[in-house]
């Protein structure tokens, strides 16, 4: 642990000493914890300081934040997919419905996607936006071994691969860096003009359209939900059952970004 936390440290050029000032640690606490475990408080303030998880400086996942894993396996998970003539043609189908749908991108998003699709070869994060535009749900499991298998959710079918998450590249990308634009529905709602959102500020916004009556809690380490039910009187709008099953289906893809955050 405290290799971890010296690494920290350089990377973000500051010196043991002055980590144990700034949390209000005595001189040489640190040093005591290659013999005595820390209490869970002063473990969790080294985290918070450095904005890593206390999994990643107990050696428990090779990730340091939640943003880093959902980034790093979305792009390693992507390459491998598309290693797979049959995955890539059902990432392909699954980009094509995407494209043709009015709702949830923004048409600059499906056009950008659908240049993507002509190219040979892309960057990391283009692996990240293709992932973002057809993945509605990222299944992983309870813990991070060195063989685990990683589940792709698109529409209707499920890619199933596996990958060594200690050794895959460790990535993070910023919302800024993204070309995906997300929007609550169709341009013509209400006659406005749906608004435009990044990533995070698309989970993070009050939800107009998906009113929940109940919703069950999401199981952090598989991703997995208990049957939920939505309402369907969106604004006192009348939906179509075509639109009232897409917005399960972008459900689904909310809680899968939610985990990536």
């Amino acid at each position: 642990m405290l290799e971890k936390i010296q690494s920290l440290c350089k990377t973000h050029k500051i010196t043991l000493t002055q980590l144990e000032r700034e949390l209000g640690f005595g001189r040489g606490a640190l040093y005591k914890w290659t013999k005595s475990f820390p209490t869970a408080d002063n473990l969790q303030k080294v985290a918070d300081f450095f904005k890593v998880s206390t999994d990643y400086l107990l050696g428990i996942s090779p990730f340091t934040n939640a943003k880093e894993a959902g980034c790093s396996i979305r792009v390693a998970g992507m390459k491998a997919a598309l290693d797979s003539p049959q995955n890539k043609k059902l990432i392909w189908d699954a980009a094509r419905i995407n494209i043709d749908s009015g709702f949830w991108f923004k048409d600059s998003t499906r056009k950008y996607i659908e240049s993507l699709l002509k190219k040979e070869a892309f960057t990391d994060v283009e692996y990240y936006d293709l992932s973002l535009f057809v993945v509605w749900e990222l299944i992983l499991p309870p813990d991070f071994r060195e063989n685990a298998p990683v589940v792709f959710v698109l529409w209707g079918q499920s890619i199933t691969f596996y990958l060594d998450y200690w050794s895959i590249p460790k990535l993070t990308i910023e919302d800024e860096e993204s070309k995906i634009f997300y929007k609550e529905g169709p341009d013509d709602v209400n006659g406005e003009v749906s608004n435009e959102y990044t990533l995070s500020e698309f989970i993070d916004r009050p939800t107009r359209h998906l009113a929940a009556e109940s919703v069950e809690e999401q199981d952090p380490l598989t991703g997995s939900y208990e049957p939920e039910t939505i309402a369907a009187h969106h604004d006192g709008e009348e939906w179509t059952d075509e639109e009232l099953a897409e917005i399960e289906r972008f459900k689904e893809f909310v809680r899968s970004k939610k985990r990536d955050k």
